[in-house]
């Protein structure tokens, strides 16, 4: 399938890992909820141009990941994690993620409310091969369908990548 050439690319992505190396140089100090957050510093109208050309897509998922990668170098506390929550296939809702231990982590994960539902995805959908992810730490990966029952549509997929 041939793509739109999007313009200003490689300037696009060089901004998007120069704002999340400058934005997030320390790791969080503050959490709420028991975790910490930052979205993905990009236009909607960019990822939306984008969506489906997976090479872009896989230049911005390995700099999510390297941010993640660094961030938990950081860390004070062994027990933290640090998470690159995917949202596909717009990424739209992607964002960076440290929770203060797993406990809060697995809490985030469980989603079952009359608003919202996580249904999780079996792991034979082999997402590390998928996106070609490489790390010299171990990942864990969840994959879960996501459906939010006051808006029209289907689900959407939200891929976690727990370091």
């Amino acid at each position: 399938m041939r793509h739109r050439k999007v313009r200003g690319l490689k300037r696009k992505l060089s901004h998007l890992q120069r704002n999340m190396q400058e934005n997030h140089h320390d790791l969080p100090t503050e959490f709420h909820d028991g975790y910490w957050y930052a979205k993905i510093p990009v236009g909607q109208t960019f990822l939306l141009d984008i969506q489906h050309n997976e090479q872009i897509k896989q230049a911005i998922i390995d700099i999510l990941f390297d941010e993640a990668k660094r961030l938990a170098k950081r860390r004070v506390d062994e027990r933290m994690r640090v998470v690159v929550l995917l949202d596909l296939p717009t990424l739209w809702n992607s964002e960076l993620l440290v929770f203060q231990d797993e406990e809060v982590l697995q809490s985030f994960m469980r989603r079952d409310s009359p608003h919202q539902k996580w249904i999780p995805i079996p792991y034979v959908r082999t997402f590390i091969n998928q996106w070609g992810i490489r790390s010299d730490q171990d990942i864990r990966v969840y994959g879960f369908e996501e459906w939010i029952f006051d808006e029209e549509g289907e689900g959407r997929e939200v891929w976690m990548l727990v370091q």
